[in-house]
């Protein structure tokens, strides 16, 4: 006779809420999008709603997640796609993740679609200094926790680095107005014109409101110390677009030089270009090492740009006040640094003069803290300028909390709002005198619920051959300052992207009580591996499972005790193996974090 398989099944509830070890080792393990976003949005979810042309729908679950999906479906760093199946080796390119999101954007709702409080109101208060992404994230999700919530911005218009740092060519003003709006219909009040520090000091709100989170950003520059930094035309990068996107600048000089090689690189050298100037940009490592969003760059060498790898600046050049020149020097890889990349060694004889009426620094910012009153000062600042919780969002001062950039140095947008909303997280639990539940976004709960309608899930095996989509874009010479480069996707174009997705949410699994080893399943799979016939489960430390061992060729005697086994990273969720199956013995769930 067959073993007892009760425990085979790889999650602890066939319905319902858990917090279980194994089902949260599930869901990482194979909602590989899901886990490595860092709010941990429910892409699966929301692509299944984009194929089958619930556009709205695909919105909604993404607000709840990233709190701004028009945004971030034309600006996010993507991690996502990463990590998608789809990208694994032999699988394809991964998924148009972040263009599909725009699409929920684009063809959902044209009316703001406002989220309910799933509480009563609190009578708490929290004043959030910043109005970027991650203040806004936070302030947006303490809102709905119940919370009376008030955001301090001292520029004139709220949005942060969205509104003063990425150009309208990728990021379209009205679109980040609306989403700030939905912010506000949460209950969220913005006083935009107050700067902390200044017009409001710092002990008065941490007096004066129950919680303060620091959402300030990063607003002090990286300068580099060389030389003739004092020479007028040097700049820094978010300054410069500042200027431009803000106040509607537009003198910058004939020729341009962008120092850098990141997001901010590209946003200067492209906005460069849009003001007449000829513009090159050097970086000291290689062109692989740029960090920079897909088709980005190639972008930037389409409008006319010029790019320059591997040489690092030594000098400013100068003629009386002014900046005339750059003095570079050619690098090769050396030794890895602490976070892993190759460092730039000088390659000495080999220097290079490059002539520029303006240099601007695209070399990295960090937390501006000297709005910070003495006395807080002392507890939440350690000596080199960080704040002394590192990255956490806790502060020595108990109603102090720091949230996004401010506490995590230069990072990506998704990034900040995810650090932002387990900073509300744990801003809601001091105010109520609770213990904070485990991060959301790595730890659940899950809720599992059994599928309606059988095995149906609109996926077939022909959409693992439709190749990624190409995003549309503006012709180069169409290309104007305000004039959005990508144009979206057609309706049709999206939910045929989306259809790309394997859902990984689903969870195909065999009931070994019931199973009578026909094989009917294993006739009809559509890719080898995706159910094999396996000997034994392997288990962790914990218990939970982590594998399989097949079953040795020729070793009949170990026939009864062999099982069929659905590997989640090879299926493909058509249902196949469930419309055969004689005697019911496959079940489908959807796997999700609890809402």
């Amino acid at each position: 006779m067959r073993p007892d398989f009760k425990s085979a099944t790889a999650l602890s509830i066939s319905s319902g809420a858990s917090t279980a070890p194994q089902d949260l080792h599930w869901l990482a393990n194979n909602i590989p999008c899901q886990a490595a976003c860092p709010a941990g949005t429910d892409i699966p979810g929301y692509l299944e709603a984009i194929y089958h042309g619930r556009f709205a729908e695909a919105y909604e679950i993404n607000l709840r997640d990233n709190v701004f999906p028009a945004v971030l479906g034309r600006v996010c760093s993507r991690p996502c796609e990463g990590a998608c199946r789809h990208g694994w080796e032999g699988n394809g390119e991964s998924v148009a993740i972040c263009f599909s999101k725009r699409s929920a954007a684009d063809f959902g709702s044209s009316a703001p679609v406002v989220l309910k409080s799933p509480r009563p109101e609190s009578a708490k208060t929290v004043a959030v200094i910043g109005s970027g992404v991650a203040g806004l994230a936070a302030a947006r999700d303490l809102a709905l926790l119940g919370h009376r919530v008030t955001v301090f911005e001292k520029h004139r218009i709220p949005g942060g680095m969205l509104n003063q740092g990425i150009p309208a060519f990728r990021l379209p003003r009205a679109i980040i107005e609306r989403e700030i709006q939905q912010v506000q219909a949460a209950g969220v009040e913005i006083r935009c014109g107050v700067e902390v520090g200044g017009d409001l000091p710092m002990s008065r709100l941490a007096a004066g409101f129950d919680a303060v989170v620091m959402a300030a950003g990063t607003l002090r520059p990286n300068l580099l110390g060389l030389p003739g930094e004092q020479l007028k035309g040097i700049e820094h990068g978010l300054s410069f677009l500042l200027q431009v996107n803000e106040f509607g600048r537009r003198d910058i000089g004939r020729r341009v030089i962008v120092i850098g090689g990141g997001y901010t690189a590209m946003d200067c050298a492209r906005t460069a270009l849009r003001l007449g100037a000829q513009v090159g940009v050097v970086y000291r490592r290689a062109r692989q090492d740029m960090v920079v969003l897909p088709g980005e760059l190639e972008a930037l060498l389409q409008e006319g740009g010029h790019l320059e790898t591997n040489y690092s600046p030594k000098e400013y050049l100068g003629d009386r006040e002014s900046v005339v020149g750059v003095r570079f020097i050619r690098t090769r890889q050396g030794e890895a640094g602490r976070d892993g990349r190759r460092m730039p060694v000088d390659v000495p004889g080999s220097e290079l003069d490059i002539g520029a009426d303006t240099v601007i620094l695209a070399t990295g910012q960090f937390p501006e803290t000297s709005w910070i009153v003495p006395e807080l000062k002392r507890k939440l600042v350690a000596k080199d300028g960080w704040l002394s919780g590192g990255n956490s969002q806790e502060t020595a001062q108990p109603n102090v909390f720091a949230a996004g950039d401010f506490a995590l140095g230069a990072t990506t947008l998704i990034q900040a709002i995810g650090h932002a909303r387990e900073c509300a997280r744990k801003v809601d639990a001091w105010l109520n005198d609770v213990k904070c539940a485990p991060s959301r976004a790595l730890a659940g709960p899950v809720f599992q619920s059994k599928v309606p309608g059988g095995g149906d899930t609109g996926r077939t095996p022909s959409m693992n051959l439709i190749p990624i989509h190409a995003m549309p874009t503006l012709a180069v010479d169409k290309r104007q300052m305000d004039a959005e480069v990508e144009t979206g996707y057609p309706a049709e174009t999206a939910s045929a992207e989306a259809s790309r997705c394997y859902l990984c949410h689903y969870k195909f699994e065999i009931i070994d009580q019931k199973c009578v080893l026909c094989d009917e399943c294993l006739n009809v799979k559509p890719v080898e591996g995706c159910i094999v016939e396996i000997a034994s489960l392997v288990r962790d430390d914990e218990g939970r499972i982590s594998g399989y061992t097949r079953v040795e060729q020729g070793k009949t005697d170990s026939l009864y005790y062999n099982r069929l086994w659905i590997d989640q990273s090879q299926c493909i969720r058509c249902g196949r193996c469930e419309s055969v199956c004689p005697v019911n013995a496959i079940t489908i769930q959807k796997i999700s974090l609890e809402a």
